[in-house]
C-alpha cells in the first residue's frame, strides 16, 4: 500500500473516530442525580491495520477542570479561539478493535434551588410592599410573570432529560428565564424606590422635628403674651371718664336787661307823645 493510500486511509479513519465520539458524548444520559458520565468510543476501522488514534472532545463551555469528577487517562486542555475546555489523548489501537472511556462531571446544569427559593421570596416581599400603592396593577403583572417562569423551571427540573445534550439544552432555557426574572425585579425595585414609604429612623427625625418646633412656637407666645401682661401691669387701671353734667342755661347780664327794659320804656313814651 502506498503511501498516500494510507494517509488517505488513517484521515478517513479519523474522521470516523470523531464522529463516533461525537455521537456518543451527546446522546448518554445521566448516571447520577449529582453528576453526569460522558462516554467516549474510539473505534479502529480498520481490519488489517493497528494504528494510533488521537482523540479530542471539548467539553460544554459552562464546564470548568474543577467540575471533571473523573477524567481517567484523558487530559484536559483550553482552546483559547473556542474559549472552552476539552478532552484529549491518543491510544493504539489493534485492528477493529474499540475502545471506550468516560468522562464524568459535575452537574452543574441545574438552578440551584436556595436561588430559585431567594428570587420567589424577593418577589413575595416587593409585591406586598407596593399593592398598596400606586403601582399596584403594575407589580400585580410582574409579580405573576415572575413566579409562572419560577414554576416553570422548577417543575422542568424535576424530570429528567433523557440525555445530557437535553439536558444543557434546557440548563440554558433556564439561565435566559433567570435572567429575565432579574430584568423584571430590577422594575421592580425602581418602582419600590420611588414609592419607597418613610423609614424608622426618618420617622424619627420628623417627630423630633416636630416637637422642637411646636416647642419654639409655644415658648415664643408665652413670652409674648408675658410682654402684654406686664406693660398692662405698669400702666394701672385704666381711667374712666366721668359723665359730663348738662350746662345751666346763662342768665342775661343785668345791664343789659336793663337797657333792653329802658328801651322799651322810651318806645312808649315817645308813642305817648310825652
Amino acid at each position: 500500500m502506498s503511501t498516500q493510500a494510507k494517509y488517505f486511509i488513517n484521515k478517513v479513519n479519523k474522521l470516523f473516530v470523531c464522529a463516533l465520539i461525537f455521537f456518543f458524548f451527546f446522546i448518554l444520559a445521566p448516571s447520577a442525580h449529582a453528576s453526569i458520565v460522558l462516554k467516549l468510543v474510539v473505534v479502529n476501522p480498520s481490519d488489517a491495520l493497528a494504528q494510533t488514534m488521537p482523540v479530542k472532545v471539548y467539553l460544554p463551555k459552562e464546564a470548568k477542570p474543577e467540575d471533571v469528577i473523573d477524567r481517567g487517562d484523558l487530559e484536559i486542555g483550553y482552546d483559547t479561539q473556542q474559549g472552552s475546555y476539552y478532552v484529549y489523548g491518543e491510544y493504539e489501537l489493534e485492528p477493529s478493535e474499540i475502545l471506550e472511556r468516560e468522562v464524568e462531571l459535575q452537574d452543574i446544569w441545574v438552578i440551584p434551588v436556595k436561588e430559585l427559593e431567594s428570587l420567589r421570596q424577593e418577589t413575595e416581599k416587593i409585591n406586598n410592599l407596593l399593592k398598596n400603592t400606586e403601582f399596584a396593577d403594575r407589580i400585580n403583572f410582574i409579580y405573576n410573570t415572575i413566579i409562572g417562569k419560577l414554576d416553570r423551571i422548577e417543575e422542568s427540573q424535576k424530570t429528567p432529560k433523557a440525555n445530557p445534550e437535553d439536558h444543557i439544552s434546557q440548563y440554558r432555557s433556564h439561565i435566559k428565564l433567570i435572567e429575565s426574572i432579574k430584568t423584571d425585579l430590577a422594575v421592580a425595585r425602581s418602582m419600590l424606590n420611588k414609592a419607597r414609604p418613610l423609614s424608622t429612623a426618618s420617622v424619627w427625625k420628623l417627630m423630633v422635628f416636630t416637637l422642637i418646633f411646636l416647642g419654639i412656637l409655644g415658648t415664643s407666645f408665652y413670652f409674648i403674651w408675658s410682654k402684654q401682661v406686664k406693660t398692662l401691669e405698669a400702666e394701672g387701671p385704666p381711667k374712666i371718664k366721668p359723665a359730663e353734667e348738662p350746662e345751666a342755661p346763662q342768665e342775661e347780664p343785668k345791664e343789659e336787661k336793663e337797657e333792653e327794659e329802658k328801651g322799651e320804656d322810651d318806645i312808649e313814651d315817645i308813642i305817648r307823645g310825652e
